[in-house]
């Protein structure tokens, strides 16, 4: 007996650079709230790191919970400057 719904369609080839686009929007967005917010830049900073941090816990270095380069501590903090240095709604 088949079941066509068990069948499962193949990933994208580039769909860990589409997630890592996302997340890096998604931190943006966050960061421009922070900011709104009166968080100081270093607060918000350790703020998304710490969330990213947890969201790939436990690390890992194979599979889809393999924290991306684009989500290190140093792009966080670069997202971080450039959402605060535009001002968002400030």
């Amino acid at each position: 007996m088949d079941f066509e719904w068990l069948d499962c369609t193949p990933g994208h080839p580039d769909g860990s650079d589409r997630r890592a686009k996302v997340a890096a929007t998604e931190l943006a967005n966050r960061a421009a709230t922070l900011f709104r917010l009166g968080f100081s830049q270093a607060a918000a900073t350790k703020r998304l790191c710490e969330r990213i941090a947890w969201e790939f816990d436990p690390p890992s270095k194979y599979g889809c919970h393999s924290r991306p380069a684009s989500l290190s501590d140093q792009a966080i903090s670069k997202i971080v400057a450039d959402t605060f240095a535009r001002r968002p709604g400030g």
